[in-house]
């Protein structure tokens, strides 16, 4: 597994307790994701897209989308949350009558933003930081270069945590009045935050120079600084033992973007 390049903005004191220890094991948490991950995590998504997705970016003769959700909806339920839970929830919560939703998701007439708040606000019976997780998620998945995700490991604004303010350094660009405003803040900061990922080593020009993959590079890079801070704190806090019964940092972020994990060698035990 290839090192990263330099020393990785996303390790920085202010990610964290101003602690010299845990700064140490934030760089050994970085040394277990390399560039050739972030693009394996790539092109899984794009193939993921190709066929679970495709077929949904553009308008669809009426009742052609609810007819794609009817047939694939677990499956795409799983794609756009982190645990099976939450797919669960997810899928109990639609019966195939409710599938017309999605088309005004996907193609309607309002501008992005306010299509996400208005699904947002017709699914209350849902927790909302699942429903935007749906609602991004089926956007980006849909339309990655039009869309991004907004799920509470970037930015969860009834917690203030996630990966986007401690990679932008606060929470000042993220906080919104709103769900549109909020969904829009959200896309700029995570913009933004590609100016750090240039300086970790991860972001390489394998990543970005195959159109397919570099429509998921953001995401793919996203998921893997936001475990190099989880998996770093949490190393920092647990035994050794209990640390090589955790998965792979790059299934850890295959995890979060709802993607199988793909097999490895167990850990060696010091």
């Amino acid at each position: 597994m290839a090192l990263p390049q330099r020393q990785s903005h996303i390790v920085k004191q202010k990610t964290g307790p101003d602690d010299p220890i845990l700064e140490g094991t934030l760089q050994e948490a970085l040394k277990q994701v390399s560039s050739e991950d972030v693009v394996a995590i790539a092109d899984e998504l794009a193939e993921r897209h190709a066929r679970l997705f495709h077929g949904l970016e553009t308008d669809s003769p009426q009742g052609a989308v609810a007819a794609q959700f009817a047939s694939s909806f677990a499956d795409i339920a799983s794609a756009v949350t982190h645990t099976r839970a939450n797919a669960r929830t997810i899928t109990n919560h639609f019966a195939p009558g409710d599938y017309t939703i999605f088309e005004k998701l996907l193609h309607g007439e309002l501008p992005t933003a306010r299509r996400v708040a208005a699904f947002v606000e017709k699914l209350n019976a849902l927790d909302t930081r699942l429903a935007l997780e749906l609602a991004s998620g089926l956007l980006h998945n849909t339309s990655p270069n039009e869309h991004w995700l907004w799920t509470r490991w970037l930015w969860d604004p009834t917690t203030g945590t996630g990966i986007l303010p401690l990679l932008a350094g606060s929470t000042h660009n993220l906080l919104a009045d709103n769900l549109a405003d909020g969904y829009t803040r959200v896309g700029a900061v995570t913009a933004m935050s590609m100016k750090f990922a240039e300086g970790t080593g991860l972001w390489t020009d394998e990543l970005v120079s195959n159109e397919k993959r570099a429509q998921f590079a953001n995401s793919a890079f996203l998921a893997c600084a936001y475990n190099v801070y989880l998996y770093g704190t949490t190393s920092w806090r647990l035994s050794r033992e209990f640390n090589n019964l955790l998965p792979s940092l790059p299934n850890m972020a295959r995890k979060l973007l709802g993607l199988k994990k793909v097999n490895e060698e167990p850990p060696m035990v010091e």
